[in-house]
């Protein structure tokens, strides 16, 4: 039985990712100030989206794939698995789970899961590898599922952004705690708590808080094997920062065996804001 990989866009796969698992992708968009439209599937122009998000008077917002958009990938495959944004985060999950409900209407033997990542950005892409991997080495569907649904249950992300007003407008995070911190020049990191967005500690200035994230992923795998796990780590207009930011995680914690780093999507983009790292492990 061929399973296919389907990921909403906020997963930032690069188009090497989506040609080596043949993934399909769902779409999201993002409106500046009402008018200007991106549409996130791999060819959005993210510094003019940047530079649009610099200036927008009224904000931005995004906008879900269709079901229909999902139910045309489901229909393709004998089986597929879809990974999207946290349901607490999007509408994603749910336009995707419609979409599985209306194809599995008409075709009930195929074989349909709908992972809520509980995540985003990095999160998204390190299910998506683990899965893809899993489809490569000719693992049951059954099997798949039980540990993509594991591994969004275990897995850690967090992130540190320069401008937190996206996620603040768009209400993915408290007004006030994200005034706060713009008040007092703080940086918070911050962290994902089932699919919600929550502030893991504040401190002044980018590189303390990239030293703080960095010191919680060796604290959180402390005990693991040494080379044992894989952090994925997405950023926004900053190769520089996330490089350096690489060696400083290998350094720092010997359980890390890989660290895959990729540029953020326009979705993604929107969120993490000039500057923006995300990492998921």
């Amino acid at each position: 039985m061929k399973i296919q990989l389907i990921v909403d866009s906020c997963c930032d796969l690069t188009e090497e990712m989506y040609a080596r698992f043949d993934a399909k992708r769902a779409s999201l968009r993002v409106i500046v100030d009402g008018t200007r439209e991106y549409v996130d599937d791999g060819t959005a122009d993210i510094p003019a989206l940047i530079k649009d998000m610099a200036t927008a008077r009224q904000g931005m917002r995004s906008a879900c794939p269709s079901p229909e958009e999902y139910a045309a990938h489901m229909e393709r495959a004998e089986a597929s698995i879809v990974v999207t944004l946290s349901s607490k985060l999007s509408g994603s999950y749910n336009a995707a789970v419609l979409a599985r409900n209306m194809v599995l209407e008409r075709s009930p033997e195929k074989r349909i899961h709908v992972v809520d990542s509980k995540s985003a950005s990095a999160g998204e892409v390190l299910q998506a590898l683990a899965i893809g991997e899993m489809i490569e080495a000719g693992r049951p569907f059954e099997e798949i599922v039980r540990e993509a649904d594991a591994l969004a249950e275990r897995m850690h992300t967090m992130f540190v952004l320069e401008d937190l007003g996206n996620l603040i407008r768009n209400g993915r995070i408290s007004k006030v705690a994200g005034l706060l911190a713009t008040a007092l020049s703080l940086r918070p990191v911050m962290q994902s708590n089932d699919g919600e967005i929550e502030a893991y500690q504040k401190v002044r200035g980018t590189k303390k808080a990239l030293h703080v994230m960095a010191q919680a992923v060796a604290e959180r795998l402390a005990g693991l094997p040494q080379q044992s796990v894989r952090l994925v780590m997405a950023y926004c207009n900053c190769p520089e920062r996330a490089e350096q930011f690489k060696q400083d995680l290998f350094s720092i914690c010997r359980q890390l065996r890989e660290i895959i780093v990729v540029p953020t999507g326009a979705l993604s983009t929107m969120y993490a804001n000039d500057g923006g790292v995300v990492i998921a492990f």
